[in-house]
């Protein structure tokens, strides 16, 4: 018993990134019209990939403009909650930061992707992050705080 204690002391005290101050960045939620691909009602897929609409949905893409970086952080990194890197950049003020989530049916459903983690760097060391989620009601959050609703 004493040893997985030990085992467990370093994995309790490891401190989570903090979240990056609200005002040190902007954003931008953006919805489009998208064609969503039309499945084929008698093919079988077997991938954990759903898909509940067809047709034309309102697709969420988000916009963040870092307006303030330490002088330690070079490097901004997303990653999604499956644990996908989909942006990897040198951090830079007033650089642009586009994210297409996915269609606000799918995120509400959490079909696929639903969460994003933006990452700063410095070095190898995680300096700050903002998380994006949504959650089931199809509440918007940044950082935990309400941002807006699908």
């Amino acid at each position: 018993m004493k040893v997985l204690f030990y085992f467990l002391i370093p994995f309790l005290w490891q401190e989570s990134t903090p979240f990056k101050p609200a005002d040190e960045y902007g954003f931008t939620l953006n919805y489009e019209f998208r064609n969503k691909a039309v499945s084929d009602r008698f093919k079988v897929d077997w991938s954990n990939q759903l898909q509940y609409s067809d047709g034309t949905l309102p697709f969420a893409t988000i916009t963040i403009k870092p307006l303030k970086l330490s002088q330690d952080e070079e490097r901004v990194k997303i990653i999604t909650n499956l644990g996908n890197r989909i942006y990897s950049r040198k951090a830079a003020v007033d650089n642009d930061i586009v994210i297409e989530m996915g269609f606000t049916d799918d995120l509400k459903d959490h079909i696929d992707v639903f969460e994003y983690d933006v990452i700063f760097f410095s070095g190898r060391k995680e300096t700050s992050r903002i998380n994006l989620y949504v959650d089931r009601d199809g509440n918007f959050l940044i950082n935990g705080e309400k941002r807006g609703k699908f």
